[in-house]
């Protein structure tokens, strides 16, 4: 994800009306401070205070300042990472969404961060931008899902010490059936509410994971494909080479001549 520009709490006044009916060719990420009327999805709606929307690249919206003077923020960002992102996120774009007192005065903060960042000539500048810009999708994540009765502290805790238990063993022959055991779920329940916690199935938690430690280890050039493939779970090297394509597009060797 690239943060192209930022805008902190800024002021358009009442009667300015802003269109874009082809879309600004990047995302928007913005935080309607005051309300105003926006087209969304065909429709005008009129927001209340502290309204958050994303805009998708092509996504027509227009904004109509006939309620008040209206003070926004605004993040504009790119790249091929970011639909990735949302859907980890379970962000979606040309929607409203309306977070709590406390999440708004996190999203103050990030957004003074990104900005105090963005227009400095600091090393390493734009990787802080980018994570202050996550952190923002974070925020609203877990906000947004704050009244979820699936969210209470020991189911939370449970798939949490599970999860670790994944993290710490990535070699070790995980199953959906076992795991499920180990929350006294069935299995389906058990798959829906690890996606809804982390924002990806177990399968693909435990695949990434291995993908990640196996391009470590490849990058050490200490050991041989199949040696990596058993150091990550696979019994069978040519299941790990097509799992890493599958992810990487590339093969264990080619990863390896690059790195």
């Amino acid at each position: 994800m690239i943060v192209t520009n930022v805008r902190k709490k800024s002021l358009v006044k009442q009667g300015v009306r802003y269109t874009l009916m082809k879309g600004r060719g990047e995302f928007d990420l913005i935080h309607f401070i005051t309300p105003a009327t926006v087209l969304i999805n065909g429709t005008n709606v009129t927001t209340e205070e502290n309204a958050f929307v994303i805009f998708g690249p092509h996504s027509p919206h227009a904004i109509d300042c006939n309620v008040g003077d209206l003070y926004f923020e605004r993040l504009t960002f790119n790249g091929d990472a970011v639909n990735h992102l949302l859907e980890v996120y379970g962000l979606a774009t040309d929607h409203l969404y309306y977070p709590s007192d406390a999440c708004i005065r996190e999203i103050y903060r990030l957004f003074d961060c990104i900005d105090d960042e963005f227009f400095r000539p600091r090393k390493f500048a734009g990787n802080a931008v980018r994570i202050y810009a996550e952190q923002i999708f974070l925020s609203l994540c877990r906000d947004v899902n704050r009244e979820s009765p699936e969210y209470g502290d020991k189911i939370v805790n449970t798939f949490c010490d599970i999860r670790k238990s994944i993290y710490s063993q990535p070699n070790k022959d995980w199953s959906v059936d076992d795991l499920a055991k180990a929350a006294k779920l069935n299995k389906a329940r058990f798959f829906e509410l690890y996606k809804k916690l982390f924002g990806i199935s177990p399968i693909q938690d435990i695949i990434s994971l291995r993908v990640r430690i196996a391009k470590t280890l490849l990058g050490t050039h200490k050991y041989t494909v199949a040696e990596v493939a058993k150091m990550t779970g696979y019994q069978n090297v040519f299941h790990f080479i097509r799992q890493f394509k599958k992810h990487t597009n590339i093969t264990p060797k080619q990863f390896e001549k690059q790195n």
